[in-house]
């Protein structure tokens, strides 16, 4: 019998359930003729007798016959009236169709690609306990399948040393089975191997944390030895290596950690680091970068540890200087980074000093050295391909193409960014900041363009994403922007409830980024009240920040408010 090549019904099982005939998507009007559909779809060949005990075996044999031949008739007349055989014993799809099932072609080598969520996610039929069981048993053998998958995966990166790419699928072992302590034990091994035993050390508490809130239980006796055991490794290693160097090492790695939520406008953190790096004061950073640097004059050595700290501290000091707009340090730093990244093929600080480079060209409008600076990052990840970074770059290429009026280009750059953390954020919701800050620019975009409605429902839209999965940082951007389309479209009040917050926000990270502009149009706003003072007080420390990080655009327009007051 020859098919219809057209009539093809293509059905999706892992995740929400999806059923397409040509391309169409299919509606069931009821749960459980949907349900008998899908079990078909599984099995192949189902018995009638079979069908009635899944699903209606709390009735009599009469009435569950009469239920079938109705629940038939409920996908014949939603999907295809001859979509199954004529047999009358066996329900089986008709020979006619083209059945297309993801579960058909999932294996261990591909599930990590091909799936998409548990098995019927979010699919439930009332009072119906055997086909309960029945889905249970699907997800189990099908997040079995997954789980094996990630797995080798793992294996494989940590066959090729690659490290750095083990986190991410231990993200999903984690997620997918958070109480599994020999899942944490396989990971803290990991990172022990790759000598990066605070991450292993940082795991057991994150694992002991979640044990005793969720469960009201210690980790596991093996699991609490490994930890002791990778406790002491730590320790004999340290020991054997110059204190000074060790001393050196860890005031690196403790800045560093007090530092990413002051300085990254979209940092990737998780809620638990940014509500301990809250309280820091950020007026220390200074005094222990001059005391790094000290350090590092008085240690009188070449070796390849002390360059990888040099490295690392001057990436650390580049950042700092041009966060707070002096950005002769910062070049001069971010560039001995480079030179010593270069020297130690070190590709992931390569990539990071590229970055501040292409925040430093975003702040003082320098179109060519963020272009120069993005072309050095993608063919960064032409060599090494680091998913997270993919996405961060295409996320500023957008910004770029917006700059360069590119529009349309820009748009799906942008677009394509999103769909890389809405991935990576199935996994982990840290990377919640990075969808808000896209939708950010595509916002910015539709502002250029004149389109204030849009860009104000873009700035919206990412605020959203930031407050449902508790993330703050980057919120004092959003805000600051949702005001201004505000502004624009003549919502005055709207506008200044929206940058009030983000002043709010800019004072409790003590950043500066972003902020001048932010004052302007709080200047603005207080011309339209007739308050001129306040206006005078706003302006001015709106033209301080301008100059102070050279910003051509913010400067402009403080520079004309004030010039309005003084007339």
């Amino acid at each position: 019998m020859v098919k219809n090549m057209d009539d093809v019904i293509s059905v999706k099982l892992l995740g929400n359930p999806l059923v397409k005939f040509n391309n169409k998507k299919i509606t069931f009007p009821y749960k459980k003729s949907e349900a008998l559909f899908y079990y078909v779809c599984v099995n192949k060949h189902v018995s009638r007798e079979e069908a009635i005990n899944m699903f209606w075996s709390n009735t009599s044999e009469e009435n569950g016959r009469k239920n079938l031949r109705d629940a038939l008739y409920k996908i014949k007349t939603t999907v295809h009236e001859n979509i199954f055989s004529s047999s009358k014993t066996t329900i089986e799809f008709s020979e006619k169709f083209t059945i297309k099932t993801d579960i058909d072609i999932i294996t261990e080598s591909n599930a990590i690609n091909l799936y998409k969520g548990d098995f019927l996610l979010n699919f439930f039929v009332k009072n119906c306990f055997e086909f309960e069981n029945w889905i249970k048993e699907k997800r189990d053998y099908f997040k079995s399948i997954y789980i094996k998958s990630v797995c080798a995966k793992v294996d494989k990166l940590v066959n090729a040393r690659d490290f750095n790419s083990v986190e991410k699928y231990g993200n999903i072992l984690i997620k997918d089975d958070p109480y599994n302590e020999k899942i944490y034990r396989r990971l803290m091994k990991i990172y022990a191997l790759s000598e990066d035993y605070n991450k292993a050390i940082q795991l057991y508490y994150e694992l002991s944390e979640v044990l005793k809130n969720d469960l009201g239980v210690n980790p596991e006796i093996k699991t609490k030895k490994l930890f002791n055991e990778i406790l002491k490794l730590k320790n004999t290693i340290t020991q054997g290596r110059d204190p000074n160097y060790v001393n050196l090492k860890n005031k690196v790695e403790n800045l560093t950690d007090l530092y990413t939520i002051y300085h990254e406008t979209y940092p990737v953190l998780s809620p638990n680091t940014t509500e301990a790096l809250n309280s820091a004061n950020i007026a220390d950073i200074e005094s222990e970068l001059k005391n790094i640097e000290n350090d590092l004059v008085n240690i009188d050595n070449l070796d390849t540890e002390y360059i990888k700290i040099k490295m690392e501290a001057s990436y650390l000091a580049g950042r700092y200087y041009i966060s707070v707009g002096e950005y002769n340090k910062g070049i001069k730093n971010i560039q001995i980074s480079i030179k010593l990244a270069y020297r130690l093929d070190n590709l992931i600080y390569l990539l990071d000093n590229f970055k501040q480079m292409i925040f430093y060209a975003i702040q003082t409008d320098s179109s060519t050295i963020m272009r120069e600076y993005i072309e050095k990052c993608l063919n960064i990840l032409d060599k090494k391909d680091m998913i997270e970074e993919r996405g961060v770059i295409l996320r500023l290429k957008g910004l770029y193409l917006i700059k360069m009026e590119n529009y349309q280009e820009a748009s799906q750059v942008l677009n394509d960014s999103i769909y890389i953390f809405s991935s990576l954020n199935k996994f982990s919701s840290k990377y919640s900041v990075n969808i808000s800050a896209s939708y950010n620019y595509l916002g910015q975009m539709n502002k250029d363009l004149g389109n204030n409605e849009e860009a104000y429902e873009y700035f919206i839209k990412a605020i959203n994403i930031c407050s449902e999965n508790s993330v703050i940082k980057g919120l004092e951007i959003f805000y600051s922007n949702a005001g201004q389309a505000l502004y624009d479209l003549k919502r005055y009040k709207e506008s200044e409830f929206y940058i009030n917050k983000a002043l709010k926000f800019f004072d409790k990270f003590n950043v500066i980024w972003g902020r001048d502009l932010a004052e302007c149009y709080k200047a603005l706003l207080e011309v339209k009240k007739g308050n001129y003072n306040e206006a005078k007080t706003h302006s001015h420390k709106a033209y301080e920040l301008a100059r102070k990080l050279n910003n051509p655009k913010s400067l402009n327009l403080a520079s004309h408010i004030i010039t309005i007051m003084e007339k």
